[in-house]
C-alpha cells in the first residue's frame, strides 16, 4: 500500500469521505499514513503510529523525508529563517514529527513541503530509531531520546481545549493527552482509553498512586501528577485541567461509574 506523510500541521481522520463525517482522531505533521483507496477528495488508510484507520483529506497527504525528531513543546512556531524575527509559517503541535537537516545555534532547520523552515532546538527530541541519522538529530539533546518525567509533557498542555477525537495542542481528548505524553517518554500507547487499560502494570489501591500513574473509568483516563492530583482532558472543564483525584472520582461516578483500573506505565517499547 502506498505510504504518504501528513504535510499539514494536523489532519482530521474521519469516519467517512466527507467533511462533516465524525472525527475519529487526528494525524500530526510528519506521521506516516498507509493509503488504500480514494474518493471525493479523501483517502482511506491507516495511521502507522497507532494503527488508527479512517479518511484523511487528500490535501493533507504528500511526500516528506523520514523524520528524525519529535516536537516536545505544546506548540512550536515554524519560521521561514533561523532568525526568530522572521516570518512565521505555521505552528506544529506536541507530537509532530520532523526531519532536522542542520543546526544553527539554538535553531534547527527542518524539511517542510516545498522547502525548509526553522524551529527552536529546545522544542525537539531525537527519535531513538533515527538518533544517529546524519549526526544531526543526535546533536539536539546529545544522546537523549526520551523524556524521563513524561508527565511534564502532559502538564504543558494545561488549558488546551477539550475536543472529542482531537489529538493536538489546539484541541485533544483524554486518551490523546496520555498517548502524546507517553510517546515523549519513549512509550508506545494505543489511541483509545479502552486499549490503554492494558498499559504497564496494575496497581491495587488508590493509596499507592504516584506521579505518572494512570487512572481509568469507562471511556476516560487521567494522569496522576502526584498521589492525590489528577491531570486530564475532560468535558467538565472543556480543557486539560488539574484537580484533586477525589473530586474527579465523585463527579465522574455520576456519568461513567467507578474507577475501572489503575495502571503504572512501563517503558517496554522504547522508540
Amino acid at each position: 500500500m502506498p505510504l504518504f506523510r501528513i504535510i499539514t500541521p494536523s489532519a482530521p481522520l474521519r469516519s467517512g469521505p466527507f467533511a462533516n463525517a465524525a472525527l475519529d482522531s487526528e494525524c500530526l505533521f510528519g506521521e506516516a499514513f498507509e493509503t488504500e483507496q480514494s474518493e471525493t477528495g479523501f483517502t482511506y488508510g491507516r495511521l502507522v503510529s497507532d494503527g488508527y484507520q479512517g479518511w484523511v483529506p487528500d490535501n493533507c497527504l504528500g511526500e516528506l523525508s523520514t523524520p528524525n525528531a519529535r516536537v516536545i513543546a505544546s506548540m512550536s512556531d515554524v519560521t521561514s529563517q533561523a532568525d526568530i524575527k522572521s516570518a512565521g509559517l505555521f505552528a506544529l503541535s506536541l507530537g509532530a514529527l520532523v526531519t532536522i537537516t542542520e543546526l544553527q545555534d539554538d535553531r534547527a532547520e527542518i524539511i517542510i513541503p516545498g522547502g525548509s523552515g526553522f524551529l527552536p532546538r529546545q522544542h525537539l527530541l531525537p527519535l531513538a530509531s533515527r538518533a544517529a541519522d546524519g549526526k544531526v538529530a543526535s546533536l539536539v539533546l546529545g544522546d537523549v531520546t526520551r523524556v524521563d518525567d513524561w508527565v511534564t509533557i502532559a502538564e504543558k498542555l494545561v488549558g488546551s481545549p477539550y475536543k472529542w477525537g482531537g489529538r493536538c495542542a489546539w484541541g485533544l481528548d483524554c486518551s490523546a493527552l496520555v498517548q502524546l505524553a507517553l510517546a515523549a517518554g519513549g512509550i508506545d500507547a494505543p489511541r483509545d482509553s479502552g486499549p490503554q487499560h492494558h498499559i504497564g502494570s496494575g496497581i491495587n489501591d488508590l493509596l499507592h498512586l504516584q506521579r505518572g500513574d494512570l487512572v481509568f473509568w469507562h471511556g476516560h483516563v487521567g494522569i496522576m501528577q502526584d498521589g492525590k492530583t489528577l491531570l486530564h482532558a475532560n468535558a467538565h472543564h472543556m480543557a486539560v485541567a488539574s484537580e484533586p483525584l477525589g473530586d474527579a472520582i465523585a463527579r465522574i461516578a455520576i456519568t461513567a461509574g467507578p474507577v475501572t483500573a489503575l495502571r503504572r506505565p512501563m517503558p517496554d517499547r522504547v522508540r
